[in-house]
């Protein structure tokens, strides 16, 4: 089920279920070292959050926050239980940050990756956004880490773990007067195909991992960046995984699936909540009881303030790069009347306030008849609220930036780009449409009046979009049948704040 922040109780009780059974063949040989030497169960207690593209707090500074998650690390190792952390993947991309380039060099995610060490982050899996940056950026960015990074089913193209990445991993945790030893696997779904990336199927290569680990360990937990169904997927395929620590849908989950109820969790993207986990260790063998609780990272929490200070080193950094590129990051584009929810949730299934006005943005940029982009290139998974909007606001939300490109193209071949774009609701790939276009039963209109197949329109575009690299899209390029011109216009930034003060001044 979902638990949300009204709701973090109910997922409690979710996880309090204690199931216990023996797995053969991975805990009938648990080392001699784990057997219990107190009637008490030994607990291992691990703090885990997934998809964060931001070191600093979010939503006006009321959420979110690594100094802050830093700070309830401190206060869980405080306490004296033994503790994991853990990342279900998406930390080095999409950063708004880390589009900021330092001497040509665009900083690709080195200040995610410094910030996370400082935080305390010990484990962690891949997830499809740290394929967004290149290759040689990617090995730099695995090198910095003093973090582990566990990733079972993912290798270079040379059929080769990526270099200071783990295939499996044994933690041994000193828990109730004994050594657990908990193996870790990671999974990651294929979603960013990369020349140098190789997918290797989740549900064999699970299974190949834990048998590597058969024998040697008291429970199998997966670090996961996978869709929910996929996790479910999991559970149910190899029942040998004791607790499942995901990611990727940015949005907290709580729920068991398979023939022993494996737990399935999830926290809240850009830290707005930390799941914290207790597996709860009684005879030698059998299951660990499992239980969670949702830990909001809010205005309540205080910046731990070594990491915080880090915090501002790099955005300083970052801020000054983007002066040097034309952007005043602190500067007051509007003030804001309404809210613009720019959340993941919304951009990539239905149509809002702020899409609306970025697709205008592009038509009217480009002096065109219709304004078309795609939801997936708003990554700021975030609410703007009413009140001062800033030029790194805007960075936030569009961090790719691109081109407007201005493109002649036939009615048919809008048609079929915006069918498509409806099909690809709930992807990056679907997309939005400026004011004037209509879906009806018989077929889209423009200010009312059928497109017309033959007819060549005039669409303001991102450069993107026309590389046919979109889900479903790729017949969609500068060359694609259909298409007559293309004039290249300004950063799609810079369109989408002059739209803004067309709104609301």
């Amino acid at each position: 089920m979902r638990f949300n922040m009204r709701r973090r109780y109910l997922f409690l009780a979710s996880l309090a279920l204690i199931v216990s059974a023996v797995v053969p063949g991975v805990r009938a040989q648990a080392p001699a070292s784990a057997r219990a030497t107190t009637g008490r169960p030994a607990v291992v207690t691990i703090a885990h959050f997934n998809d964060v593209y931001e070191i600093g707090p979010i939503e006006g500074g009321k959420s979110g926050g690594l100094a802050r998650v830093a700070t309830v690390l401190s206060q869980l190792r405080r306490s004296n239980a033994p503790l994991l952390v853990t990342l279900g993947g998406d930390y080095v991309s999409p950063s708004a940050l880390g589009t900021a380039r330092i001497n040509g060099e665009a900083l690709a995610g080195r200040q995610m990756v410094d910030v996370l060490n400082a935080t305390g982050l010990e484990w962690a899996t891949l997830g499809n956004h740290e394929f967004d940056i290149s290759e040689a950026a990617f090995k730099q960015r695995m090198a910095e880490s003093k973090f582990k990074i566990v990733v079972s089913n993912v290798t270079g193209a040379n059929d080769q773990p990526f270099a200071n990445t783990l295939r499996t991993a044994i933690v041994p945790v000193q828990a109730g007067g004994r050594t657990i030893r908990i193996g870790i696997i990671g999974l990651v779904i294929d979603a960013n195909k990369k020349g140098w990336v190789k997918y290797l199927p989740v549900i064999p290569s699970a299974r190949s991992a834990i048998a590597e680990l058969s024998g040697k360990v008291d429970a199998i937990v997966a670090l996961t960046h996978l869709t929910l169904a996929g996790d479910a997927e999991l559970a149910a395929s190899v029942p040998e995984i004791d607790l499942i620590l995901g990611g990727h849908e940015h949005e907290n989950w709580a729920l068991r699936r398979g023939e022993h109820f494996t737990p399935i969790i999830k926290a809240d993207a850009n830290v707005r909540s930390l799941a914290i986990v207790s597996m709860a260790f009684g005879a030698t063998g059998a299951r660990p009881s499992v239980s969670a609780r949702l830990q909001l990272i809010d205005g309540t929490v205080k910046p731990l303030p070594s990491v915080d200070a880090l915090v501002k080193k790099w955005t300083d950094t970052a801020f000054d790069a983007f002066r040097k590129d034309g952007f005043a990051p602190e500067a007051s584009v509007v003030t804001l009347t309404e809210p613009l929810d720019g959340r993941e949730s919304v951009v990539r299934n239905r149509d809002g306030k702020l899409t609306q006005i970025i697709a205008n943005a592009l038509q009217h940029d480009a002096g065109a008849d219709i304004g078309i982009f795609n939801g997936g290139s708003v990554r700021i998974d975030d609410v703007l609220q009413a009140g001062p909007l800033t030029e790194y606001d805007i960075i936030r939300v569009l961090p790719f930036g691109g081109k407007v490109l201005k493109v002649s193209m036939d009615g048919a071949l809008i048609a079929r780009v915006l069918d498509t774009g409806l099909g690809n609701q709930g992807t990056g790939g679907f997309l939005h449409s400026s004011d004037g276009m209509k879906r009806g039963s018989a077929g889209w209109t423009l200010n009312g009046v059928p497109l017309e197949a033959a007819k060549a329109y005039t669409v303001g575009i991102s450069d993107f979009l026309m590389t046919g690299g979109e889900t479903n899209l790729a017949y969609l390029t500068r060359t694609a049948a259909g298409v007559h011109s293309i004039e290249e216009f300004r950063d799609i930034r810079r369109a989408v704040i002059d739209e803004l003060k067309r709104v609301y001044r």
